[in-house]
Formats: structure tokens, sequence, C-alpha cells
């Protein structure tokens, strides 16, 4: 009984966390963008680690960004629910994190800024426009040196 009621008030917390998602005052700058049909995967121990290649007709879109809360209130969100888009407005979930061991689930204090690389499996013959977190896109533009 005591672990049911455990599982549920973890249920709760986790459900309440993403309940208050809030991207009000999140900023984002495209450090750099690169594509590629290979990436690393999952570490083998002292082997390495795994190459994940593209699925036919498509590549990995690698973003290098800077996530920056500017707003009063706690950057709430999961990259789970992060997509980009093709100017045609097709839209491509997340894919994964590269060289991060962090949790898709990501908060980002007032005033505070994370570094990520983004990597999004996207159609091999469009570019990327936008990318999309809640209700807020984000044209994807490198930023100048």
């Amino acid at each position: 009984m005591k672990l049911y009621f455990i599982f549920f008030i973890n249920i709760l917390f986790v459900s309440n966390l993403f309940s208050q998602n809030n991207v009000d005052g999140l900023t984002i700058k495209f450090k750099k963008i690169s594509e590629d049909y290979i990436i690393p995967g999952q570490a083998n121990g002292p082997l390495g680690a795994s190459l994940i290649e593209a699925r036919e007709g498509m590549k990995f879109v690698k973003l290098k960004v800077t996530l920056k809360n500017e707003g009063t209130k706690n950057c709430v969100f999961n990259f789970e629910d992060v997509y980009i888009s093709t100017e045609q407005d097709s839209l491509y979930r997340f894919h994964s994190f590269q060289g991060y061991f962090a949790s898709v689930a990501t908060k980002i204090k007032p005033q505070k800024e994370i570094d990520r690389i983004l990597i999004f499996e996207f159609d091999d013959k469009m570019t990327p426009k936008e990318l999309f977190i809640e209700d807020k896109r984000y044209r994807i533009i490198q930023e100048k040196k």
C-alpha cells in the first residue's frame, strides 16, 4: 500500500511540474547550425560510442543553442515536445541532445541561461525554418560572429 501511495505522489508531482509549463521570457541564440548523416549514439564504455545513421531520405540537423530566461518566472518545458519546421511547415520532433547528460525536462531560472546541442532527424531535401517550444516560434538563424 505504501508503494502505491509513493507512486501516486510522484505522478502528481511530475504532472504538476509540466502542467505549469512557461516559456514567457525565453530567448534563443543559434550559435551553430549543422547537418550530418551520422551522429554518436549511446556510449559503449571504453569502446567509445556507437553511431546512429539517419534513415533513408533523412539527415540530422544539429542546433547549438543558448537558451536564456529573460523573464521573472522559471521557464519550464519538455524537449520531447520541441519541434523544428520546414518552409512548408512540416514539423519534425526533437531527437536527442549531443554531448550532454541532461534531462529532457527543462527548467531555467530567471535571468539564467543554458547551452545545449539539439538534434533533430529532418528531411534531407529541406531546410530548417523555425524551432517550436510550447506556443512560441523561434526563427532559426545562425548568429554572426
